[in-house]
């Protein structure tokens, strides 16, 4: 099984029970990060979402100062509201800030764009 290994300022290396593959989306709660697995699983890590950002893969995208999505799993984004449902059927506005970014990057390549 992959785990996600990150690197740390104080000597020793933080891991997750999980690969990156199999994350939906990274949710920040304060001072804690919840991430959310295809299975259904929930983890809370006791690591700040700005602190996995710099480690996650290009296939992750920020919508939100509090939410950061797998491309893979946005099923429908919706532009008149600014909204993006994920396969899990969880829904979240986008921010205006990165309603740009996302168009570029996300929704050039795929087809649930309405």
């Amino acid at each position: 099984m992959n785990h996600i290994q990150i690197p740390t300022s104080y000597g020793y290396n933080h891991f997750l029970p999980f690969a990156w593959q199999e994350v939906i989306r990274l949710e920040g709660q304060s001072n804690y990060t919840l991430f959310v697995l295809q299975n259904g699983k929930k983890y809370i890590s006791t690591k700040t979402l700005g602190s996995y950002e710099a480690f996650l893969p290009p296939e992750f995208v920020r919508i939100h100062k509090g939410c950061i999505v797998h491309q893979a799993s946005i099923e429908q984004v919706c532009e008149t509201t600014k909204r993006i449902i994920l396969t899990d059927g969880f829904t979240h506005p986008v921010a205006r800030r990165r309603w740009g970014e996302l168009k570029r990057e996300v929704l050039a390549n795929n087809d649930y764009y309405q």
